[in-house]
């Protein structure tokens, strides 16, 4: 079966979409069809996937999948639902919601209607949006998040005044396993710790805190002043009008494997048009904007533990 699913065979993948509908199958066989199918982008699936949103065993697994296919429903259903789910999948339903232009506008309309938080809206999202390349787009998240980035002076007075705040507060006062949980929240995506790099969309962070809070804020506020070459992402446009950034993890001669903030994502060489290296790094600026002045130096305060 497994063979199977990689040279496409039809007949499997409708065995597997039966599983799905089948009341009688428990979720460990689902899970299995979920995995086969995932060699599949047969608009037959989706009609099953859209259905499997409200299993909360099996929402995880669904979400990176619906991102294939350009359809209205895709993002209606998921922003009917998307403030009921757990962080996680929310942030995967998020991930999905920005990767193309007619959801992510749906997205943004949500918010300015105050159905959703801006908070729902991570840095990486907003700069994802601004990927898409929809100059309309572009002015809407403008006037939501405000400009993804600053001048080179302004950059420096924020981080002199940070640095300047961590440096005069009481920091007995402030929280390191508070400062984790917003690491936790706005860079263990990215900041990974296992050992194994292909997995890590950004460098490990340990030993950081003895280059003192200087290199940190400065590293902070200007996060494209210098990018390591392996983490510089791709920001690949597929012929349908999907765009999806990451790292590459792997390239065979049939196919590309991207490394995402969710998921990795397998995309067919011939659905690519184009591939572009990002001039920025994934780590978007204004990052801190998310956190109030206290979080901000909580979070410092966890960085400089490291």
């Amino acid at each position: 079966e497994s063979i199977g699913a990689v040279f496409s065979d039809q007949q499997l993948f409708e065995a597997m979409r039966q599983i799905l509908s089948d009341d009688d199958s428990d979720f460990s066989e689902k899970r299995y069809a979920l995995s086969t199918l995932s060699y599949d982008g047969s608009a037959a699936n989706l009609p099953r996937l859209l259905e499997l949103l409200d299993s909360e065993e099996l929402v995880g697994p669904v979400l990176p999948m619906l991102g294939r296919y350009d359809d209205t429903k895709v993002g209606a259903e998921l922003l009917a639902r998307v403030a009921d789910w757990s962080e996680e999948n929310r942030r995967a339903a998020i991930a999905v919601l920005v990767s193309r232009r007619a959801w992510a506008r749906a997205l943004l309309d949500a918010i300015d209607q105050e159905e959703l938080p801006l908070s729902f809206l991570s840095a990486f999202d907003a700069r994802q949006i601004y990927n898409l390349g929809d100059e309309a787009l572009r002015q809407q998240l403008s006037e939501l998040w405000g400009n993804l980035g600053a001048t080179s002076s302004t950059k420096q007075r924020e981080a002199r005044e940070l640095i300047d705040a961590y440096k005069s507060a009481p920091l007995w006062a402030y929280s390191v396993s508070e400062g984790e949980k917003h690491f936790k929240k706005l860079c263990a995506t990215c900041h990974q710790p296992q050992d194994n790099a292909s997995l890590r969309l950004a460098p490990k962070l340990a030993g950081s805190g003895s280059k003192g809070i200087e290199y940190i804020v400065e590293n902070i506020s200007d996060p494209n002043a210098v990018i390591g070459r392996d983490y510089l992402a791709r920001n690949i446009l597929t012929a349908e009008g999907r765009v999806i950034s990451g790292l590459i993890q792997q390239e065979t001669d049939s196919a590309v494997t991207v490394r995402t903030t969710s998921d990795p994502v397998t995309i067919p060489k011939e659905d690519i048009e184009e591939i572009r290296v990002s001039e920025n790094s994934f780590m978007p600026e204004g990052i801190l904007n998310q956190l109030n002045e206290r979080e901000k130096l909580e979070l410092l305060k966890y960085l400089l533990s490291l």
